[in-house]
């Protein structure tokens, strides 16, 4: 017969064994530790390796030299002590998780662990700063990176799970977190049948409960402007977010603004809120300005102190306000959290990550406006 114990009996069994000499394992009866009012997540993109070819050189040069203020001061490459800076800077501002960019490069799980696309991930779990903060992932599967077969797809889910077993991966309500990028692009892998996603996200749930985790809270990402024409789609996930989308005005010489960047994002906020089939986890864009990589699309001024400072504080004022934004571990538990856009996409011009020209203003700004409270 097992015995199940509430924590009040639990805490009064210790406090017995205790008086008579003994002891209990304290994780046997301590409270869990409660998350931050805000979880704070930042995106995070390993790309950068210093092999050739290598993402800071485009058609044979190094861009670093005409945009030295993106060069980052804790490390220019994905290797174990830049990430262990990483994680002391991140967690010393309130950054609560790294969501990690995973893709599957390669035909085997062999390949996709070994492959720098997915460094951050092991060195990550390798440092010994981990337990300052915590990870998740999110299946990146924009072309070329889908999971085609059933079996590609049984081996990815199987090495997600084991991943999920980490102590340090993020669970909210007891529920690990996990997104898969592109909501449209797995529905089309799917034949664009809502069904068939279900039944592939039900392997990765059956997956999950066979090896003794809680079923995943699993999430999807949409554009800003597409909470009207993601109901039906929207139906076998757990929640909704944006990796990062911008508007489209006609590519000029100049920049544009920040504020109309970001505009984009505070009126995903309010539609989403309103009117998503599922919660949303809002994003905050930190810049958008593509040129180093020579990228067709617009390009908008990096933020300000006080623009990112006021972005922060805006989204937080949206999680206060709206019941729809964040995530919801049961119906009557939700999280605040949001998503920043990122902690190292030097490239666009996402950046929290400390550089030359920003130095930490991006990480002092959170402090701020979240606190640091440990999670």
């Amino acid at each position: 017969m097992h015995v199940i114990l509430s924590r009040r009996e639990l805490l009064r069994a210790g406090a017995g064994l205790l008086a008579a000499g003994l002891a209990l394992p304290f994780a046997a009866f301590a409270a869990p530790a409660a998350a931050p009012e805000y979880l704070v997540g930042v995106y995070y993109f390993s790309g950068w390796w210093r092999a050739q070819p290598n993402k800071w050189v485009v058609d044979g040069k190094d861009w670093r030299t005409n945009w030295p203020s993106r060069v980052p001061l804790l490390g220019e490459y994905n290797e174990q002590a830049t990430m262990d800076r990483e994680i002391a800077a991140a967690a010393d501002h309130g950054v609560h998780f790294f969501q990690f960019l995973w893709y599957p490069a390669g035909a085997t799980p062999q390949d996709w662990s070994a492959d720098p696309l997915n460094a951050g991930l092991r060195q990550f779990r390798a440092s010994p700063n981990r337990h300052r903060m915590k990870f998740t992932l999110e299946f990146v599967n924009h072309p070329p990176f889908e999971l085609k077969s059933d079996d590609q797809w049984r081996s990815a889910c199987r090495e997600w799970i084991a991943t999920m077993k980490d102590p340090a991966y993020l669970r909210v309500g007891g529920r690990p977190v996990f997104k898969i990028h592109g909501l449209h692009h797995f529905l089309n892998q799917n034949g664009g049948e809502v069904r068939r996603v279900a039944d592939r996200l039900r392997i990765l749930r059956d997956i999950a409960r066979e090896s003794g985790l809680p079923d995943p809270l699993i999430s999807a990402g949409v554009m800003a402007s597409g909470a009207e024409s993601v109901a039906a789609a929207a139906e076998p996930y757990d929640f909704l977010t944006t990796y990062m989308d911008m508007p489209g005005p006609p590519k000029v010489e100049k920049p544009y603004a920040y504020s109309l960047l970001v505009g984009l994002a505070e009126q995903a906020w309010k539609t989403y809120g309103e009117k998503s089939p599922r919660p949303y986890v809002p994003y905050v864009p930190t810049g958008w300005d593509p040129r180093p990589w020579k990228d067709p699309r617009p390009s908008f001024d990096l933020p300000t102190r006080q623009e990112w400072q006021s972005a922060l504080e805006r989204v937080k004022e949206a999680l206060d306000k709206s019941p729809n934004l964040g995530l919801r571990a049961s119906p009557d538990q939700r999280q605040k959290m949001l998503l920043i856009y990122a902690w190292n996409e030097f490239g666009e011009g996402g950046i929290v990550a400390p550089t030359r020209g920003d130095g930490t203003m991006k990480l002092e700004a959170i402090r701020q406006v979240f606190g640091s409270p440990p999670f």
